[in-house]
């Protein structure tokens, strides 16, 4: 289990992914936060990572090689997750939280043998409780903010296209979901992007043997 000192790194800065940073350094972990590119190097920082991974500059990946115990990938969708093997020491695990193919072909490979690549269900009560306890005991709560229903569809724009501010959105259902509103309210559909998640057998079992045979 992970413990004080334990080196945590963090794929995807989302909403999801900042909490993992702030969680991970009040348990007294050493924090990497990974992205694609440093423009999320400030706020990953400032929420309590010492490390920053750029995961498309191949010097950074480089210099974190074989330098994490536990890696916690919170991007949703499916996408070359290897990349982020070599960064693993001897003994480490890469747990995918995004329900994607390679959540799938890791929930089927853990059951064969004990795979580097792992995936991870929802905790029951206990566990839950055990977070929402350190939360109120470290002060740590979600980036958040409240909108107005009407702009729901562009939250789930924003949603989409990857949460570059890593904020929660909560709606203010008492405030503006009104008779009004259901009157008067119009807006363009939200922009999103094709499913790609890809969660379907055939490649949830590419991504089965992928993690039987490789990882």
């Amino acid at each position: 289990g992970v413990k004080a000192g334990t080196r945590v790194g963090i794929v995807g800065l989302g909403g999801l992914g900042v909490m993992g940073i702030k969680l991970a350094h009040a348990m007294g972990c050493e924090v990497t936060a990974i992205s694609r590119s440093y423009n999320k190097k400030d706020q990953a920082m400032k929420h309590g990572a010492v490390h920053y991974v750029a995961s498309t500059d191949r010097e950074s990946m480089k210099e974190a090689k074989k330098s994490l115990d536990l890696i916690l990938n919170t991007i949703p969708t499916h996408h070359a997750y290897s990349t982020y093997q070599s960064l693993l020491a001897k003994g480490g695990k890469h747990v995918l939280l995004g329900l994607h193919a390679g959540f799938g072909g890791a929930l089927f490979a853990n059951k064969i043998k004990n795979a580097s690549v792992k995936n991870s269900m929802i905790g029951g009560i206990k566990n839950t409780q055990e977070v929402v306890d350190l939360c109120a005991k470290e002060s740590i709560y979600p980036h958040t903010e409240v909108v107005p229903v009407q702009r729901l569809n562009e939250i789930y724009t924003i949603l989409d296209s990857s949460n570059d501010d890593g904020k929660r959105y909560v709606l203010d259902i008492a405030g503006t979901l009104t008779e009004e509103t259901l009157k008067t309210y119009s807006a363009d559909p939200p922009t999103l992007s094709p499913n790609t998640t890809q969660m379907h057998y055939p490649s949830v079992i590419k991504e089965l043997f992928r993690i039987l045979f490789f990882h």
